[in-house]
């Protein structure tokens, strides 16, 4: 079976596979969205590393899965949209901070899968989550309110679940490349077993950890560790 017909079987579509240069270092992309729900411009991102010189390959569909096909405990970060911390630095939460050291450990592992999921806001989309960060500085249509709200408090006030997030196509995507098992790179037990419940096999998870959080993304950490969403540090 093909790269195009392992994602149909997985119920998602293929966008398209492409080699990117991230950091002078040479990774796949792969883009790619669930079948029937068009994300448009914005399609999730599977970006793969195999440490090899991808531009030497002939065909890049058949490359990818001779390297990750029936290989255990593949290095893999499954990865929320934070355009803010992600792209900006912003100290409200770790996410940036994950995200490149990740990388990092999949280039010196020689090995990895980074797939990066549109799903922002804890999967309420950037417009609802810009009014949460409103709530949490104390704001509403721009005017001061009482009490300034946890990211939690901010979500449920907006009428969201504290964590609408699925990984469903994650996990289609790791099926679909033929990996027998993940080693992920989460300190999040509700993620692991989300995956598997999705079919992945999870040999193990390591938890990336920077001390330089600031006290406001620390206070979102303990609201995740209070709810079961990260393993106590």
């Amino acid at each position: 079976m093909d790269l195009k017909a392992a994602m149909n079987a997985e119920g998602l579509a293929f966008i398209s596979l492409t080699p990117v240069e991230i950091q002078r270092r040479l990774w796949i992309c792969l883009g790619f969205e669930e079948s029937g729900h068009t994300l448009g411009d914005h399609p999730h991102l599977a970006m793969l590393y195999g440490g090899r010189d991808w531009l030497a390959e002939t065909d890049l569909h058949a490359a990818v899965l001779d390297v990750f096909r029936k290989r255990e405990r593949v290095l893999t970060r499954v990865h929320s949209e934070c355009i803010l911390g992600d792209a900006f630095g912003s100290s409200m939460c770790d996410c940036g901070d994950q995200l490149r050291l990740a990388m990092d450990e999949m280039e010196a592992k020689q090995e990895g899968i980074f797939i990066y999921l549109r799903q922002e806001g804890r999967g309420i989309g950037l417009r609802s989550k810009l009014d949460c960060l409103a709530l949490q500085y104390g704001y509403s249509d721009g005017k001061r309110g009482p009490r300034r709200y946890s990211s939690d408090e901010a979500n449920v006030a907006m009428g969201f679940d504290v964590d609408e997030r699925g990984y469903g196509a994650a996990a289609g995507v790791l099926n679909a490349l033929g990996v027998t098992s993940a080693q992920l790179i989460t300190g999040n037990p509700k993620k692991i077993a989300d995956l598997e419940a999705a079919g992945v096999k999870v040999e193990g998870a390591i938890d990336l950890w920077t001390n330089g959080a600031s006290a406001r993304a620390m206070d979102e950490i303990k609201e995740k560790i209070s709810r079961g969403y990260i393993y106590q540090r």
